[in-house]
């Protein structure tokens, strides 16, 4: 119960009600069950007997179906005055850039399994590239892009210029699988439910290239400096919490052959400042973050040694999440004075399927 605290902590009080609610009803089960009933048997925690408990892999698939879009709503602004004459609302998309095909991910895995607990970690690592024509003009936030001699952190892809960006991409999943209990039947078919509490990290480290670098322009209000074209580059990170609930069911398939199947599902959910979680900007937002991650996977296991295991399998997993970005509610006089940029909505989701291969002792 004390490890379920730490983490919901950060969540929400309907989250973390829900997850105790789980482990409180599978600890009355066992609590009320019989020892030894007629078709199988409840135990405390994980029946690991005989088994070996940490084990390491590769894997590699296709990261696909890829969605992103921002989409900007309204200037806190405007409500104060009737200068509109700064730049319109626009809306941005992946697929409008071009991210809309398959990219192939290359991974590790580990997990390390004792009675009552779980630690693992995923990782893959991708390379996606995009080109394309602008249909538009394009304003691009970036750490780097020179003009002249001088450093400046704003592109501009101008409408009909050819394009190409890169990405090098790295996530890694950390999780933590409270089991309390375990059901095991007669014949040896193990169900296993799971606490899940994890940690999601994504890191891109982009380049775009538009082009020789020919002019530097202003836009927006107050004035902003543009580089036209150029190469410019960055490093994009995401880290999201997740808590959530999964567990497995594993079947013998004969004397030393066992078939795995598990199911994962967990979420983050955040309503408040964007500073209480670690989010750096120039003016403090209001957050509204509702983010969805569900799995599966299925894999054969074969001993080919004493307690040694050789496993293969494959894994499906997708995320998802809207994030509302709000400016702060602030005195007429501090929203005239910051001018700030316009409220969004964000949205993205993706998806992978990973085949995987690997050895447990």
């Amino acid at each position: 119960m004390i490890v379920c605290i730490m983490v919901s902590y950060m969540f929400t009080r309907h989250t973390y009600i829900s997850a105790c609610r789980f482990l409180v009803l599978l600890i009355g089960v066992l609590w009320l069950s019989p020892p030894h009933a007629a078709y199988g048997q409840w135990r405390a925690g994980r029946n690991l007997e005989d088994r070996p408990t940490f084990s390491i892999g590769i894997s590699g698939g296709a990261m696909f179906d890829l969605d992103g879009e921002v989409r900007e709503i309204d200037r806190p602004l405007y409500a104060y005055t009737d200068d509109h004459s700064g730049a319109a609302p626009e809306d941005y998309s992946w697929d409008e850039l071009g991210f809309d095909d398959q990219y192939l991910v290359v991974g590790i895995m580990l997990e390390k399994m004792w009675r009552f607990v779980s630690l693992g970690a995923n990782a893959f690592y991708g390379n996606p590239s995009v080109r394309g024509i602008a249909d538009r003009d394009y304003y691009i936030g970036v750490e780097s892009v020179r003009w002249e001699g001088e450093t400046y952190e704003h592109l501009v892809i101008p409408e009909g210029q050819e394009y190409r960006g890169d990405i090098r991409a790295g996530k890694l999943d950390l999780y933590t699988r409270i089991t309390p209990v375990s059901y095991e039947t007669r014949r040896g078919t193990a169900l296993t439910p799971w606490i899940h509490a994890g940690l999601f990290l994504f890191v891109g480290d982009y380049e775009i290239d538009a082009g020789e670098a020919r002019d530097l322009i202003q836009y927006e209000r107050p004035p902003r400096d543009y580089v036209v074209g150029g190469e410019g580059s960055g490093t994009a990170w995401v880290v999201i919490p997740e808590i959530g609930l999964g567990g497995e069911i594993r079947m013998p398939l004969g004397a030393s052959t066992h078939f795995s199947l598990q199911a994962n599902y967990a979420l983050f959910k955040f309503s408040g400042r964007s500073g209480d979680i670690g989010i750096s900007s120039r003016h403090e937002k209001s957050l509204n973050v509702d983010y969805h991650t569900f799995g599966f996977r299925g894999q054969l296991e074969h001993q080919v040694g004493r307690r040694v295991e050789l496993f293969a399998g494959v894994e499906f997993a997708r995320r998802s999440g809207d994030a509302e970005i709000r400016a702060k509610d602030r005195p007429t006089e501090e929203v005239l004075e910051l001018r700030e940029k316009f409220d969004k909505d964000v949205h993205f989701q993706v998806s992978t399927v990973l085949g995987f291969v690997g050895l447990r002792f």
